[in-house]
């Protein structure tokens, strides 16, 4: 009895499956959280939608190694008149470019964009070249400006681009079906919320 015990202790310490858990297929890719601000999630959305993508965005990013995750938010700038020189300027609006408190953070890993390409940073381009990343997935907010450019963009510089579409929110449910058909056809992968297996 005590042969078999230890026979079955050595079989279960060299097989990986009997202690590590499976690895999700996205924990390893890098992981670009876009816009995910107070100021489009409580007020541009619904509020049913607006929760049901950050239920949605947080699953994501606690599927993904926290190292790998990387939020990115847009600038608000503001036009300001005085009646003293200078007469016109321009300051952030800072309290737009708060990111939504339900999101989950799981680092320090946040940049700023003033473009829509997420890619015209040279701070995230840093970074990625850094860390040698290779594949990406974009979720997140806008599926016809933000997330199209910057995926279209990142298949250009050489990544593995991927999309989850119950992770980004459209101007209409058909118009970001239709974001979805383009970026299929330009070479962005689609993943399955469900399976996280490419569709």
């Amino acid at each position: 009895m005590k042969k078999i015990l230890y026979f079955l202790i050595l079989s279960c310490l060299s097989s990986l499956s009997c202690y590590s858990q499976k690895r999700s297929f996205i924990e390893d890719k890098f992981l670009i959280v876009l816009d995910m601000q107070e100021y489009y999630t409580n007020s541009k959305l619904p509020e049913g939608s607006a929760q049901k993508l950050i239920d949605t965005v947080n699953y994501v990013i606690h599927n993904t190694s926290s190292d790998k995750v990387l939020y990115i938010k847009s600038i608000h700038k503001l036009l300001n008149l005085s009646i003293s020189y200078p007469f016109v300027y321009v300051t952030h609006d800072t309290s737009a470019m708060r990111l939504d408190k339900r999101m989950k953070l799981v680092n320090d890993n946040i940049f700023t964009k003033e473009e829509p390409n997420t890619f015209t940073l040279k701070a995230l381009n840093d970074f990625l070249k850094q860390n040698n990343a290779k594949e990406i997935i974009i979720i997140g907010l806008l599926a016809e400006q933000c997330v199209y450019k910057s995926l279209i963009a990142g298949i250009e510089l050489g990544y593995a681009m991927y999309v989850i579409p119950e992770a980004i929110v459209g101007k209409s449910q058909k118009s970001k079906e239709k974001v979805m058909h383009k970026l299929t056809k330009k070479g962005i992968k689609i993943l399955d919320m469900n399976t996280l297996n490419i569709k």
